[in-house]
């Protein structure tokens, strides 16, 4: 009888693939394999220096290539990086005197304090917008026809703040990640060591979370509506006659309820790529200091 083979030695023993309800499943447990992963010195410090190099600029590798005594060829900075970094795996970090002290006055030099004010005023224009339409719903008795009038204003306000929030909030992050880079790479050895920030890179903030929490759920809602409503139209047209003219619109529903729900499943597979990214990359600058930041 033969026995099943063991796990891969880079990926932990036991971990789950298969669904594991709505905030598991296959991705998550990729991203656990990541950042939970057991890999030999040189297999880490290899990953890490890919990750790095693809995560830099141009600008910051030259910048970086100086200390590494590294070429302008790609190939060339990731082999001295991931020397750099094996070698900090394998002995351990030298302390660094100003380490903790210039990592933390990088954090507050990047905090992208103006994106974030604008970020929280779309979030509350979104909430506010929403509360707006509760009141108008309970002080109009909630009757349909005025409810229908209302949603349509108070719905284009909550969406279009919304997704301004998602884009000023990835905006802001993006920025608050290029400039502790540039802090990095003004550092000889320091990508080696690793970034010792108080919160990581690659955060996610307010803005883009709700985004990415709601809209695949509304998108899924409103294709699901269209398909519904555009066969029921069908279906009574067929059997009653299209004496209103609304078998034009069954066409449009269903199109419109299939593209919905054609960019959810995009809009989740992307959000899962993005997830799978960002566990790389945290695992890429992992820190390994003498003591917590």
């Amino acid at each position: 009888m033969s026995t099943p083979a063991p796990p891969p030695r880079h990926l932990p023993h036991g971990s789950p693939t298969g669904p594991g309800g709505l905030s598991g499943g296959r991705q998550a447990a990729r991203i656990r394999a990541i950042v939970t992963a057991d890999l030999l010195p040189e297999e880490r410090a290899s990953a890490d220096a890919l990750v790095l190099t693809a995560w830099l600029t141009a600008g910051q590798r030259a910048r970086y290539a100086t200390s590494l005594r590294a070429g302008p060829d790609t190939e060339e900075f990731a082999e001295r990086l991931a020397d750099e970094r094996r070698v900090v795996l394998e002995e351990g970090a030298d302390p660094v005197a100003d380490e903790l002290e210039s990592a933390a006055e990088a954090e507050r030099a990047a905090r992208q304090l103006p994106l974030r004010i604008l970020e929280g005023t779309l979030l509350a224009m979104a909430v506010g917008s929403f509360a707006l339409f509760v009141l108008t719903d309970v002080l109009d008795g909630g009757a349909a026809s005025s409810l229908a009038r209302a949603a349509v204003p108070y719905a284009a306000v909550m969406a279009l703040a919304g997704l301004l929030a998602a884009v000023v909030g990835a905006v802001a992050t993006h920025r608050r990640d290029r400039r502790l880079l540039d802090w990095a790479v003004s550092r000889p050895g320091q990508l080696g060591r690793g970034l010792p920030l108080r919160r990581p890179l690659q955060g996610e903030s307010a803005g883009p979370a709700v985004a990415a929490a709601l809209g695949p759920a509304v998108l899924v809602a409103a294709g699901v509506l269209g398909i519904v409503a555009g066969a029921a139209i069908l279906l009574i047209t067929l059997m009653l006659g299209d004496e209103q003219g609304w078998a034009a619109a069954a066409p449009w529903l269903l199109g419109g309820g299939a593209l919905a729900l054609i960019v959810a499943v995009t809009t989740g597979y992307l959000r899962g790529r993005r997830q799978l990214r960002a566990a790389r990359r945290s695992r890429a600058v992992e820190w390994f200091g003498a003591s917590a930041p």
